[in-house]
């Protein structure tokens, strides 16, 4: 007999597939893909923008699942490694193959550019997610009382910088006080 806990762990990217980042990435990402292929021929940004839309609505609410999954995993640091490097990076890399094996197109305009977006993305995503913002299933709130929260959010990970270097921390650094500020806000 399996062990229930064991067997909900394996569903949970399907049980809580994360429509809210899905739809936030999709719109963000269509964005993005337009104006890195502007130069294009317009059939290859309408092929290259159906390919997005349609893989980004799939897999992006799996992804995201899994990243909040990885907010339980301890110690911190490896939540975070997960949340914002293994699972973006892996994510950027299966979209990289998708479309090199669909469009065997130049897509050096979208390397490093990408790369740069996903993390930084990923960061802020990590950041809202332990803030209790875009989060589904149990402890999730309406997708507008998470967008009510988004400016604050967006304010306090742009200024974390700076009020680290003030503090005299590492920007990497999170002392307890800090961590549990940002738990309460």
């Amino acid at each position: 007999m399996r062990n229930p806990s064991r067997f909900d762990a394996w569903l949970f990217p399907l049980t809580h597939w994360n429509w809210k980042s899905a739809l936030i990435t999709a719109i963000c990402r269509a964005g993005a893909c337009m104006a890195a292929l502007w130069h294009s021929p317009l059939h290859a940004r309408e092929h290259f923008g159906v390919v997005e839309a349609v893989y980004v609505l799939l897999t992006a609410g799996i992804f995201s699942a899994w990243q909040q999954q990885a907010l339980d995993v301890k110690p911190r640091r490896l939540a975070w490694a997960i949340v914002v490097l293994a699972i973006p990076l892996g994510s950027l890399a299966a979209d990289c193959a998708l479309h090199l094996w669909l469009d065997r197109g130049n897509m050096r305009a979208l390397g490093i550019g990408a790369l740069i977006v996903t993390v930084v993305s990923a960061m802020f995503h990590w950041h809202v997610m332990r803030n209790g913002v875009m989060i589904v299933g149990d402890g999730g709130r309406s997708f507008i009382d998470d967008m009510k929260q988004v400016p604050r959010l967006i304010a306090s990970f742009v200024s974390y910088p700076v009020r680290a270097l003030i503090a005299g921390r590492r920007i990497g650094e999170v002392s307890s006080e800090a961590e549990e500020m940002e738990i309460a806000a």
